[in-house]
């Protein structure tokens, strides 16, 4: 199967259609595009943006509520959403009337027997291919509707700039300098694109994945944001960083502990491109309260530029081994730890730095 194949079942598929995302800046545009795609075939479609923490059988459940009380679901199309196998595949024999469609980008291989209704179609297990869901969604949009569907090579980017993949996806970036030469000349990004990606950043994501194409027209996109409202965003992101504290650093390693852990990575390791950057911050604070001793809970948001090291595979490494979940991509992962097992993992991490098994 290739993206013509994809492009092709989408087209083909029954409605009504369930569209199923993460609710991080890949799923949210990933979602976006996907709904362009299917107003552009006219197909009847429903949406369900996944609850971060929100683990496979709480979104199984939602889902199979979903199916229960609206009866018209033909086809599910699944973007971003790293289900394991094993309960996706259940999940599709339990459903086996309605096509199954699964887009994304995690996952090193594709399982040996799927059932017939499971569309299966992870672009790194396939083809090895480093590109986020949205740039999925992008090129299916390009396949169906040719080169029209570039200009919204702008919010693919976006997508994409937020899993760190940009800049292994060559097509989506010709697009956007083809399309956007104000916005980037092929090196680096203009003020322009920075000024859109920080608006885009603190706008309400549900309400532009409502209306994308407005978020296209500039003007019209920067008038829903007022300078109170700028300034209040511009003081949190500052206020993230200051909390930032070090709590641990070495040749290749830096730790930090703040009041939320992905802005601020990501910040830091733009600073720092070549050390792996590890920033925590406690998940819940009333979890905090509860259980002030070994068992607290912290996120963890891994990051890491050099390209050296792939962040997914030792986040899940480790958090399989210590029993929280977690995982991501090779410049960013991310997921949760309790706090007895903070030195286990700068532990683990300067180990794998130094290339030790």
């Amino acid at each position: 199967m290739d993206f013509s194949d994809i492009a092709k079942e989408i087209k083909d598929s029954n409605e009504e259609i369930l569209i199923v995302a993460d609710s991080d800046l890949d799923g949210k545009m990933a979602l976006g595009l996907m709904k362009i795609i299917l107003e552009k075939l006219n197909k009847k479609y429903m949406e369900y943006f996944r609850i971060a923490g929100e683990n496979n059988l709480d979104l199984i459940k939602i889902l199979d509520g979903i199916i229960f009380n609206k009866k018209t679901i033909n086809t599910i199309i699944f973007l971003d959403t790293p289900m394991d196998d094993k309960y996706l595949i259940n999940f599709s024999k339990r459903h086996e009337k309605i096509k199954i469609i699964y887009l994304d980008h995690h996952k090193r291989k594709v399982p040996r027997i799927l059932p017939k209704n499971l569309i299966y179609f992870d672009v790194r297990a396939l083809f090895n291919l480093e590109i986020c869901t949205t740039s999925i969604s992008y090129r299916i949009g390009k396949i169906l509707f040719g080169e029209k569907f570039s200009k919204y090579s702008l919010l693919a980017s976006i997508g994409a700039v937020g899993d760190f993949m940009l800049e292994n996806d060559k097509e989506l970036l010709d697009d956007l300098l083809k399309n956007y030469k104000g916005f980037y000349n092929g090196k680096y990004f203009y003020v322009p694109y920075i000024l859109y990606f920080y608006l885009f950043l603190i706008s309400d994501p549900y309400k532009i994945s409502k209306n994308i194409d407005k978020a296209l027209n500039i003007e019209e996109f920067i008038k829903e944001f007022d300078t109170k409202k700028l300034k209040n965003e511009a003081v949190k992101y500052y206020d993230r960083l200051k909390s930032a504290k070090k709590i641990y650093e070495s040749e290749k390693l830096l730790v930090f502990k703040a009041k939320k852990s992905s802005v601020i990575s990501t910040i830091l390791s733009s600073f720092y491109p070549e050390k792996i950057i590890l920033v925590l911050s406690l998940k819940e604070k009333l979890f905090g309260r509860l259980f002030k001793g070994k068992y607290k809970r912290y996120s963890i948001s891994l990051r890491n530029q050099s390209g050296k090291y792939d962040l997914g595979i030792l986040m899940r490494e480790f958090t399989k081994e210590y029993g929280i979940n977690g995982g991501g991509h090779p410049k960013a992962a991310g997921g949760l730890i309790y706090e007895k097992d903070i030195e286990n993992l700068i532990k683990f991490l300067e180990e794998k730095a130094n290339g030790k098994n």
